[in-house]
């Protein structure tokens, strides 16, 4: 394939395709995670590297948040066959057995909570999370048209939760192919453990926005276009 690769991007939970498109970029190939949702982590790589991306050769794969956390358990299990990733705020596993029992545990209340609340209770509950407190962007609007998908993202709890996802960093090791960790400088966690990542990909670099929160991706949606359209460049180069 000549010319500018193909991006596969993988939004975060609760989000929509839409908050990828908002970024202008060519040759940007958006996937639904709502439509995948009754899938294991590993099946849904699997999926994404052979259905999902059968008319690409060799695309980068971009993922946020839960979207992240997908991406890299698919570079894990299939780590040839991709030219690169973007990963933005997301966790590469948990390496505790008694955290993963907590976040599964975590995660059954939010499904059922996804389920049974009204929806605009369930919206406010998932913004007002600590996580969410120094991020400018709410999406709101795309949340509440989320409704009528509401079994979807239940099933996102219970099938991609952490608490499910093993600890991939030793994994993510046979990844050779340059890797772009973005995250908001307000977003101490996630900005550590990308940091953390340095001693994980061979060929890594870490970009942290100033003034950015978990949601780097709404929040700065032209400062992650520019850093996405330099990394693609690059691997072509």
């Amino acid at each position: 394939m000549s010319g500018k690769r193909d991006i596969v991007a993988l939004h975060g939970n609760l989000g929509t395709i839409a908050d990828w498109e908002t970024l202008g970029l060519d040759r940007l190939r958006t996937v639904d995670l709502w439509e995948y949702s009754s899938l294991s982590l590993s099946t849904f790589a699997e999926v994404l590297a052979t259905d999902l991306t059968k008319e690409s050769e060799k695309p980068i794969l971009a993922g946020y948040s839960l979207g992240g956390r997908l991406a890299l358990q698919t570079i894990a299990d299939f780590p040839e066959r991709w030219s690169g990733a973007v990963i933005l705020s997301a966790h590469p596993g948990l390496c505790c057995v008694e955290e993963r029992i907590a976040r599964r545990i975590s995660d059954e209340i939010w499904a059922k909570n996804a389920r049974e609340l009204p929806w605009t209770d369930f919206v406010e509950r998932w913004n007002g999370q600590p996580l969410f407190r120094t991020s400018f962007f709410s999406n709101d609007k795309e949340l509440l048209e989320l409704e009528g998908r509401r079994e979807s993202v239940a099933r996102a709890f219970e099938n991609w939760s952490l608490g499910h996802q093993g600890d991939l960093r030793k994994r993510l090791h046979h990844f050779q192919v340059p890797v772009l960790w973005i995250t908001g400088e307000l977003d101490e966690k996630f900005t550590r453990i990308g940091e953390e990542m340095s001693a994980i990909f061979p060929d890594f670099r870490h970009e942290v926005i100033s003034g950015c929160g978990h949601r780097v991706l709404r929040d700065r949606s032209a400062e992650v276009a520019g850093m996405l359209r330099g990394f693609s460049e690059e691997i072509l180069s």
